[in-house]
């Protein structure tokens, strides 16, 4: 576990795609609790440090594997930091332990309840089974409303003519990250952007379209290290010389003067 404290560095994934492969790695190998959070970067260290301290966080992953063999829960911190928006991190804790197992203090969701499926950005992790499989396996693909969104868009940009909004949706579909999941959705509103096309606008061309929609392939971990900011020390207090002052007499302190040296003036006459 994580008992270096404080962190002095975090990594953090920069590459989405590679952030969702290794998301979808650890709940397919049973880190299915799990919570999740957006914090702003410039307090990702405490929130770090909270997590870390409180569950059973491994970065290395022979001691997780140790620690599972003896029957003890571990977890991992997956972070994300979007080059579009660097001033914010998304984070998942994966946790993998029975139940009874899950530290106290959290909301634990479990990614197999379908009423709490990781989602992240539109798209939702769920077990699927794929063409040519006998068992389900993990995939990402588009939450329900977000596809329902796409489909009824493109339909009523098509229908209403509205042609720039229509190339925005192909650049969008087209675009979709290519999980086997996500991609099979994205192929279906493809079909049925032609199919509306010919029968709402017949004889008109419709814009071109890409050949086809790609897969994604394995993506090696990409990202950066955060490095705590170093603190520095309080800076030394330097006591300041009082300023000058011009005296200023008034006319009571001038007369006090001038009894006190006719005094001083009648002393030494006497001596």
């Amino acid at each position: 576990m994580l008992n270096q404290l404080p962190i002095k560095k975090i990594w953090v994934f920069t590459q989405k795609a590679a952030f969702m492969q290794r998301v979808a790695d650890y709940v397919r190998t049973g880190h299915q609790a799990y919570i999740r959070g957006v914090t702003a970067t410039e307090t990702i260290f405490a929130t770090y440090e909270r997590l870390a301290r409180n569950n059973p966080v491994f970065d290395d992953k022979l001691k997780a594997f140790r620690a599972r063999e003896q029957g003890l829960p571990t977890g991992r911190l997956l972070m994300y930091q979007s080059q579009k928006s660097p001033e914010k991190i998304h984070w998942f804790l994966l946790i993998h332990g029975k139940t009874d197992q899950l530290p106290p203090g959290e909301r634990w969701l479990h990614a197999e309840d379908r009423q709490s499926k990781i989602v992240f950005t539109g798209y939702e992790l769920v077990r699927v089974t794929k063409e040519g499989q006998t068992k389900p396996s993990w995939t990402w693909r588009y939450e329900a409303q977000r596809f329902q969104d796409l489909r009824d868009s493109m339909v009523l940009a098509i229908r209403s003519r509205r042609d720039q909004d229509f190339q925005i949706l192909i650049d969008t579909i087209f675009g979709t990250m290519g999980f086997s999941g996500s991609r099979e959705q994205a192929k279906s509103l493809s079909v049925l952007m032609k199919t509306e096309w010919e029968r709402r606008r017949p004889g008109e061309t419709m814009p071109p379209v890409p050949k086809g929609i790609g897969w994604i392939r394995r993506k090696a971990d990409k990202g950066v290290f955060l490095v705590r900011p170093k603190m520095l020390p309080p800076a030394k207090k330097v006591k300041q010389p009082l300023p000058y002052l011009p005296l200023e007499f008034t006319p009571p302190m001038l007369e006090k003067l001038n009894d006190l040296y006719q005094a001083e003036q009648s002393n030494a006459n006497q001596n």
